[in-house]
Parts: structure tokens; sequence; C-alpha cells
């Protein structure tokens, strides 16, 4: 698809709130793979955050992609690289997702352990354990990475209070495409 921009990052991150505020050289539509595989149809509670087929909910979200993407316009699409699978444990989403999604690059966007427990409980009225919130952003900061380079892609990380940054990279990308 080679016209998307994945941002990636931990449930109650800050994704879509860094993205409110970036400016864009040129338009660009933003997705979240939640929106884009239906995630309010697909899972019993929405507020829930254990999905009982990773597998086969990347392969939902491939296939909406495919509806939705067109070639003449650039995408911003915000999703995770990892999730909770039924049990409640960290499980990576399957590589072939990422190869099929094929972005332009990846920015993996991350906080303080402290700062997402606390936006969680604000949004999700749930309280998440911060050793399980440090270990889900490392895992997603290390396969990011792999994924990456596996991909040939620039791989940026951004913490909170980088909008500027973001700013620029992503409207360095959508001048060079």
């Amino acid at each position: 698809m080679k016209n998307i921009i994945f941002l990636a990052g931990i449930h109650g991150v800050g994704k879509n709130f860094m993205l409110n505020k970036i400016k864009f050289s040129r338009p660009v539509v933003h997705l979240t793979a939640s929106e884009v595989l239906k995630w309010n149809e697909v899972s019993k509670n929405p507020k829930d955050k254990k999905v009982s087929s990773i597998s086969e909910t990347q392969d939902l979200l491939i296939q909406n992609l495919k509806k939705i993407v067109k070639n003449d316009q650039y995408y911003i699409l915000d999703g995770h690289l990892t999730l909770l699978n039924k049990e409640g444990k960290i499980e990576r989403i399957p590589e072939e997702t990422f190869f099929k999604i094929n972005p332009r690059i990846l920015i993996v966007k991350t906080a303080e352990p402290t700062i997402i427990q606390n936006r969680l409980k604000q949004r999700d009225n749930k309280e998440w354990d911060i050793d399980d919130i440090t270990l889900m952003q490392d895992e997603e900061i290390t396969y990011a990475k792999d994924i990456a380079s596996k991909l040939n892609i620039p791989f940026y990380q951004l913490g909170d209070n980088q909008e500027e940054l973001l700013n620029s990279i992503i409207n360095l990308e959508l001048q060079n495409g």
C-alpha cells in the first residue's frame, strides 16, 4: 500500500492526542485500526482490550483496509504491534499483517508508564498494572524495530510533547511521496 504511515503504540499512550496537534502539508486521512476493523462490532465488550483471535482480527483489518485505501491518497494508520490475547498475555501481531500493510515508515509513540496508567484509568475506568504497561510498551518498541528492519523502512520512536518532531517527520514523508 506504500501510502500509509503507521503510528504504533500501546493503549492509552496518546496516539490520537498527538495526531490531533499536527498540521499536515497535504491532505491525509487518519485511520485507527480499531475503526477499520470495526472493533465495536467484533468485540463483545469494546472496552475490553483482550482479543480472542489476533490473527482473525488482523485479517479483517487487512480486508477492510483494502476497501478503504486509495492509491492517490495518503494515510496515517494508528494501531498496535502487540495486543493482549484472550488469556491477557502480550502477543505480537503477525508479521504478515505489516508486510500486507506495507507502510512507508513506522513510528512508535511512547509515554511514561504511570502516565499511560492514568490515561487508561480515566478513559476506560480500568486499573492496569504498571509492570504490565511497561512490559507491553517495551515489547511494542522491540517489535517495531524488528518490523521496520524487515520491511527496510525508517523507524522513529517519539515520546510525549514531541508533536513538532512528528509533524516534521510526517510532512517530510508526504513531500517525498
